[in-house]
């Protein structure tokens, strides 16, 4: 009897023209839906406006209230590739994006409030500005802006909620933190070795090493590890520190009923449960989430449950991102997560961040 040949090379070219069909497949119907498309409007593409999903209340009401989430590290812009396809477990708010976001809902008619979700530990000033920029935008159109902190707000979700209308925190949060920092700068003294990286651990400090940079212009090498700060640096990043500092004290004590010399010289950059936070002026009261919706339909004179919270419209994927996005995500392993949180510790330890070291050091790792 012949020998039976394997079966796993015909299953491997099987599967390769599968895929390879469904690539053509579809796209032959993207193409297909672009030409109809463009059929119905002279040769011309018409781009329908997304439709935002309703998250809880009545569909087919006309009040509608956005829910735009700060949640996370408050970074400045997202990356410019795309990323779609590794989805981060680390969730992170883009501020210029909540702006864009926010900038939309000020002009769009149908959205008549805006509720904020927060639940961050702060994190790029840019970022948290933006933000504010967005709440303002919003507040200038007439509508209301409630900010609703889920646990914890602290540092840059206090800059950018300030301007809300109202901030209401659920039970057991906690909120505060009104400082800067100004990063983590590392120094090892006299290294023989360093065990999985850099910043890996197992680092010995004996002796056997040596770095040479050459940099042209004082302060150039900072954060050089291999070298101490010196003390002219180190006053003048304390210079920069302390001018974001009282630029934060402005903002806020503008915005809030806070008193600056209290926020100096008892507060800190400490973060406090609801009453004490409430007292202080860093939130107007104690609500659910639930709570905080029914305030709000009150605020745009909704009668009864008329009302509905809806999301802003989700990123459109592209048919070969909602075949394969999964697929691709599981095969990159923790690549592209390790990349994409080694950017967001990047953003936020080489400049000044509305952030709490505990937090930073949670999230970075020292």
């Amino acid at each position: 009897m012949a020998e039976r040949p394997p079966l796993l090379p015909d299953l491997f070219r099987m599967v390769i023209k599968m895929i390879v069909g469904g690539i053509l497949i579809i796209g032959l119907v993207s193409c297909g839906v672009a030409a109809v498309a463009g059929a119905g409007s002279g040769g011309q593409s018409v781009a329908k406006a997304p439709i935002s999903k309703t998250l809880y209340g009545e569909k087919s009401s006309e009040n509608a209230i956005l829910r735009v989430d700060i949640i996370g590290p408050i970074l400045t812009h997202a990356p410019q590739e795309d990323t779609s396809f590794f989805s981060s477990i680390q969730s992170v708010t883009y501020g210029y994006e909540v702006k864009e976001q926010l900038l939309k809902a000020a002009k769009d008619e149908d959205i008549k409030a805006v509720m904020l979700f927060v639940t961050t530990p702060g994190g790029s000033i840019v970022g948290s500005h933006a933000i504010h920029e967005g709440v303002l935008a919003v507040k200038e159109a007439g509508k209301p802006v409630i900010a609703y902190v889920d646990s914890f707000s602290a540092s840059g979700g206090v800059w950018s909620t300030a301007a809300a209308d109202q901030i209401f925190a659920d039970y057991g949060s906690l909120i505060g933190s009104v400082g800067v920092i100004f990063g983590n700068f590392l120094y090892f003294e006299d290294p023989v070795a360093i065990d999985g990286g850099l910043f890996g651990t197992g680092i010995t400090t004996r002796g056997g090493i040596k770095s040479t940079l050459i940099a042209a212009s004082e302060g150039k090498d900072l954060g050089n590890p291999f070298r101490p700060m010196s003390e002219r640096e180190k006053s003048l990043l304390e210079s920069s520190a302390e001018e974001f500092y009282e630029k934060f004290l402005d903002h806020v004590t503008a915005l809030r009923p806070m008193d600056r010399t209290a926020l100096i010289e008892q507060h800190g950059a400490m973060i406090y449960a609801n009453d004490l936070a409430q007292s202080y002026g860093y939130i107007d009261d104690t609500k659910t989430y639930q709570e905080t919706l029914s305030f709000i339909a009150g605020e745009i004179g909704a009668e009864g449950n008329d009302w509905k919270l809806v999301s802003p419209p989700a990123v459109e994927k592209s048919p070969f991102e909602k075949m394969f996005g999964a697929s691709l995500a599981a095969i990159s392993g923790g690549r592209a997560e390790a990349a994409k949180n080694t950017a967001i510790c990047t953003e936020l330890t080489t400049g000044p961040v509305a952030m709490t070291a505990q937090n930073l050091a949670n999230l970075c790792g020292f």
